[in-house]
């Protein structure tokens, strides 16, 4: 059913893998598999460094961007003074529209036109600025890290994710996944971090991570639901991760379920529908 509705309305799917009660359900390619930019799937993983080093007590959702970055904001206003990392995982940090800063630097002279914690603009500045916390705090990028603290154990290999010209992984966008990766994060999110008998990442951060901390002000039916810590809950009690072109990984506990979709198409709303009307049901 989902492979005919792609199929039907010219949707530019790559491969889809299904995966239920920890097994592969289904599969289907259109094109063969290799490693792809996953756009902002990527501020997903960013999200579980994050909350690895806050398993670690090196970082905490209400720690200071001003703070750490007391160099770049010596005399920082009010708005910027009280701007946290929680701030710019839930995509509230005050700034009036969507941004791709190159630096810190860049990213800290964007005026905030709205106290942080008060509205939702989606950004790929914001998911920047925590990668660059991580970096400063934990004194590594984040994607060095996650090469052992999350793709090695997930059998990910080294995957490509740039770096901006001040030394940080960018963070919202960039990492190269495949299908079959995507799939497997899915099936670690699954686990609520549980992998293979190591708890690679705390279950409360998982569950903090993917419900809603701020509202979205959406009216459409999977973006109206609230955001999380860079992930979106959405219908029949799933969250997903999602990219540009039709990147998705979409985590269904209810059916103890995992869908990872990879695409080069940028009229993406019609492939998550199409997981609801055609896999859904199978499930």
């Amino acid at each position: 059913m989902f492979v005919g509705e792609i199929e039907r309305q010219g949707l530019n799917c790559e491969g889809v893998v299904v995966f239920r009660h920890g097994e592969k359900a289904a599969e289907h390619r259109w094109v063969p598999e290799k490693p792809t930019n996953s756009f902002s799937v990527s501020k997903s993983f960013v999200s579980i460094a994050v909350g690895m080093a806050v398993d670690r007590q090196r970082l905490s959702t209400d720690m200071r961007m001003a703070d750490v970055f007391g160099d770049l904001a010596e005399k920082p206003g009010k708005r910027l003074a009280s701007l946290t990392l929680g701030h710019l995982l839930t995509m509230t940090r005050g700034h009036a529209g969507f941004s791709r800063p190159g630096t810190v630097a860049d990213a800290l002279s964007q005026p905030l036109s709205y106290r942080p914690g008060t509205r939702f603009v989606y950004d790929n500045g914001s998911t920047f600025l925590a990668t660059a916390m991580f970096t400063r705090v934990m004194g590594t990028t984040v994607r060095d890290f996650l090469l052992g603290a999350l793709f090695g154990p997930l059998g990910i290999a080294a995957p490509e994710w740039p770096q901006s010209r001040d030394g940080h992984t960018m963070g919202a966008t960039g990492l190269a996944l495949t299908t079959s990766d995507l799939a497997v994060f899915g099936r670690f999110l699954l686990g609520r971090g549980r992998w293979q008998g190591e708890q690679l990442v705390s279950p409360g951060w998982i569950d903090c991570a993917t419900r809603p901390h701020v509202r979205t002000g959406s009216r459409k039916p999977d973006s109206d639901l609230g955001y999380g810590y860079c992930f979106w809950p959405c219908r029949h009690g799933a969250y997903r991760a999602d990219g540009k072109n039709g990147q998705f990984l979409v985590v269904l506990p209810r059916q103890d379920a995992v869908v990872a979709i990879n695409s080069n198409e940028p009229r993406h709303a019609p492939i998550l529908d199409a997981v609801w009307s055609g896999i859904l049901p199978l499930l």
